[in-house]
């Protein structure tokens, strides 16, 4: 195992990096008339980072835990993809979300032309030879949500302090990317009290029984609430509506 200096290893010296930087560089410009969404100025600034790194594509996504199918827990936000890209990520999902589990470390993977790129603080990640290989980097930021980004390419340039440079935007594009969901919840999908109070309550532990006797309601009507918000919060069911309310600061 590698150790620095002042006896950190590779993980802890990358996240204190990161963090150092994330605490002292500023949003990207989000434009508020034309485009609302502010999507666009994010894509460009990705768009950016694979020019810099000599890549031939690629994707921003986010890990929902809470997606109560396989095929709901990543999903695409950003992306530049061919055919073989898309195969890519598909392939390599499953290796990724088990790497975060235990690692903040970018990593890298082999196509099936082609090396795999090397550099500072990078892992090889656990997967089978794919299309074509490329870089990742996870993003993992606690209650505002996870993702990662990977670039493509056979011959990336990964030099010098390029890994924590690139690792730190991303950071920064996906913390504007899950910024962006607490704007997209328009005023008439705003929560009303009940179903917030049915929230705190499940997000307490509660089940839907406890919270009818606390709230002098029916379990029937509980789940009616809880059911509400749910859709109101775009969540496929209870545990990731709760989370998504933490995330959004509406329940603590």
């Amino acid at each position: 195992m590698f150790v620095n200096n002042e006896g950190e290893t590779l993980e802890t010296a990358l996240r204190k990096s990161v963090n150092d930087n994330l605490d002292a560089c500023q949003p990207w410009p989000m434009k508020t008339d034309n485009d609302p969404e502010g999507a666009s100025d994010l894509e460009d600034a990705a768009q950016e980072l694979r020019t810099i790194l000599g890549a031939d594509g690629y994707v921003v996504c986010r890990v929902n835990r809470f997606a109560s199918s396989d095929s709901q827990r990543v999903s695409v936000v950003l992306s530049s993809l061919d055919r073989d890209m898309r195969k890519t990520v598909s392939q390599v999902s499953a290796a990724i979300e088990a790497h975060m589990e235990w690692s903040l470390l970018p990593f890298t993977w082999a196509g099936e032309t082609g090396g795999t790129a090397q550099g500072p603080y990078v892992e090889e990640l656990a997967a089978h030879k794919t299309p074509i290989g490329g870089v990742g980097f996870p993003v993992k930021l606690g209650i505002m949500g996870n993702g990662f980004a990977l670039f493509f390419g056979s011959d990336l340039d990964l030099s010098g302090d390029r890994v924590v440079e690139f690792h730190r935007d991303i950071y920064r594009i996906m913390r504007e990317l899950l910024a962006l969901d607490v704007q997209r919840i328009s005023p008439h999908q705003n929560l009303n009290d009940r179903e917030l109070q049915c929230l705190q309550l499940a997000a307490d532990g509660h089940k839907s029984e406890a919270i009818a006797e606390e709230l002098s309601l029916s379990v029937h009507t509980v789940n009616a609430y809880l059911g509400f918000a749910a859709t109101k919060l775009d969540a496929v069911n209870r545990i990731q509506a709760i989370a998504k309310a933490i995330r959004l600061g509406l329940i603590g």
